[in-house]
């Protein structure tokens, strides 16, 4: 169930907000340039170089997410992640160029799309040593760390330390708190691990009730309420 969750988030997030947040860094980087450019010549030049650096960075962010959207799936029972192709193989690099080198946001955006691709094709030490740096980067948005510490707990549910997991998620469950669904969602999958069946039904109850949740999340709720206990609505 664990790994059915990460792809759907995965998908997601990579298709739709991490381009949409990969452009507004470009067209950031570009209302910034003319704020300043009355500043004179020197200063000028020097935001439009950073200009130029954004918008390639950005362009060779969103090439790679081209090639690297169709990953071979590892083979099951595999000790070792799946083999690239020759574009998988160039994106992974480019992310890889990316989030070393490349202008603020879009290096953060490189490297959760570094860890999704890992997981993505089993490597899941690279994965999550991925996501841990973004989640301690102190520049990179809160949203984002966020995210990262996030798909961190999600890839091992079924494995890691169940109280370094939960500590991580209770930072994200507050219903303040962008993440609050799917870190709530995989708070109530903890307690199913543990045995706390009590604690898991009154969580995915409350998700259940909230409307504004995205409908995955509800629904999958409603599942598991009725997985755990079939007179359940």
């Amino acid at each position: 169930m664990s790994e059915d969750l990460f792809r759907e988030v995965d998908d997601a997030l990579r298709a739709e907000r991490l381009r949409r947040v990969a452009w507004r860094y470009a067209g950031l980087a570009a209302a910034a340039v003319v704020a300043v450019a009355l500043a004179g010549g020197g200063w000028a030049w020097h935001v439009n170089q950073l200009k130029t650096a954004r918008e390639k960075a950005t362009g060779t962010y969103l090439t790679a997410l081209n090639q690297t959207s169709n990953l071979p799936a590892p083979l099951p029972g595999a000790s070792s992640p799946a083999v690239l192709g020759k574009a998988e193989q160039t994106g992974l690099d480019s992310l890889r160029e990316l989030a070393g080198h490349a202008p603020g946001g879009i290096a953060v955006l490189a490297r959760l799309q570094e860890a999704g691709m890992q997981a993505a094709r089993g490597d899941t030490k690279a994965a999550l040593a991925a996501w841990d740096s973004v989640q301690a980067d102190e520049n990179a948005p809160r949203l984002l760390r966020d995210l990262a510490s996030l798909l961190w707990c999600r890839q091992q549910l079924d494995t890691a330390n169940p109280a370094e997991l939960r500590s991580r998620l209770s930072v994200l469950s507050g219903k303040d708190q962008p993440w609050y669904g799917l870190a709530t969602e995989a708070l109530a999958l903890l307690d199913v691990r543990e045995g706390h069946i009590d604690d898991a039904r009154r969580k995915f109850a409350a998700l259940m009730a909230q409307p504004d949740l995205p409908g995955g999340v509800r629904s999958r709720a409603q599942d598991m309420m009725q997985a755990l206990d079939p007179s359940a609505g």
